[in-house]
């Protein structure tokens, strides 16, 4: 089979006529694999843009789901590609993102956004007992909700067809159900403070480096308008997901930037409770 991409958790092979194999790397969780493939299923059947996913395949050590393939190109090659058209691009992402969040998982059928944060944020042993626990509460007061959430979605994970009118989500494998704003503080932080694969080529990190802000901002702006959802709503989400990041194989410069960030957000939290008290 034809190598035609990879990325930190798997390799992408062509596979047949208008199908693509995604093989996971040795050691990676079937678990997660699993997840994925029973996801993408669910969420295609709902109606979303997203590749379908055809059948689980076991190949010596390693796992691997058998998509339809979508001829396109991410967001994020485009927006490096093409910055005059960045404001459009960002436009897509927060409408497509929107588009997600307007389906229900009215069977309680996915798992709960609330608690995938709290184990996560459990599992980061760079938190004290005292932080832990201050975290915990800050989530249990969010609101409680019940839709589609990617948990993952940023521009490298949106395609768009080369003549623009079509558009699909790929990598479900983080899919969950629970409150939009949260979904939107999950991709602020990833566009904040994520950094490309080390593979990335030198002017394609360049690229992202000199857009990550203007991406961020015009993306929010964009899903603001279009959902009524108030940035208040979503900065209020912006701690137990930043806490919850932690509990990923970071880069130190990106693990460092968010320990202080959480921290810095829950003194700030302090504050304001000694000034209205």
């Amino acid at each position: 089979m034809k190598l035609i991409g990879q990325g930190r958790t798997a390799e992408i092979y062509h596979y047949a006529d208008d199908l693509i194999l995604k093989l996971y790397r040795t050691g990676f969780s079937g678990e997660a694999v699993q997840n994925e493939y029973r996801m993408s299923q669910w969420v295609y059947d709902k109606g979303l843009p997203v590749p379908r996913a055809v059948k689980q395949l076991y190949h010596a050590t390693r796992t691997g789901i058998v998509f339809e393939r979508f001829e396109g190109t991410t967001l994020l090659s485009l927006m490096i590609q093409q910055p005059e058209l960045l404001e459009h691009l960002s436009y897509i992402m927060a409408a497509t993102h929107y588009k997600v969040h307007m389906v229900q998982d009215e069977g309680n059928l996915l798992p709960s956004q609330k608690k995938i944060l709290e184990h996560a944020m459990l599992r980061v042993s760079l938190f004290s007992d005292l932080e832990h626990e201050r975290l915990i509460h800050h989530l249990s007061v969010l609101p409680e909700q019940r839709a589609i959430c990617h948990g993952d979605y940023h521009p490298d994970n949106v395609m768009l067809s080369k003549g623009g009118e079509q558009h699909c989500v790929i990598d479900w494998m983080t899919g969950m159900a629970g409150d939009p704003a949260g979904d939107v503080a999950r991709t602020w932080v990833i566009l904040k403070s994520g950094k490309l694969p080390d593979d990335a080529e030198p002017a394609i990190r360049e690229g992202f480096e000199r857009a990550r802000n203007l991406i961020l901002e015009q993306y929010i702006a964009h899903y603001v308008a279009l959902s009524g959802i108030t940035r208040e709503q979503i900065d209020a989400w912006m701690i137990p997901v930043a806490a919850a990041r932690l509990d990923e194989s970071l880069p130190f410069s990106e693990e460092e930037y968010l320990l202080q960030f959480v921290r810095d957000r829950l003194r700030l939290l302090d504050e304001t409770v000694h000034t209205t008290s």
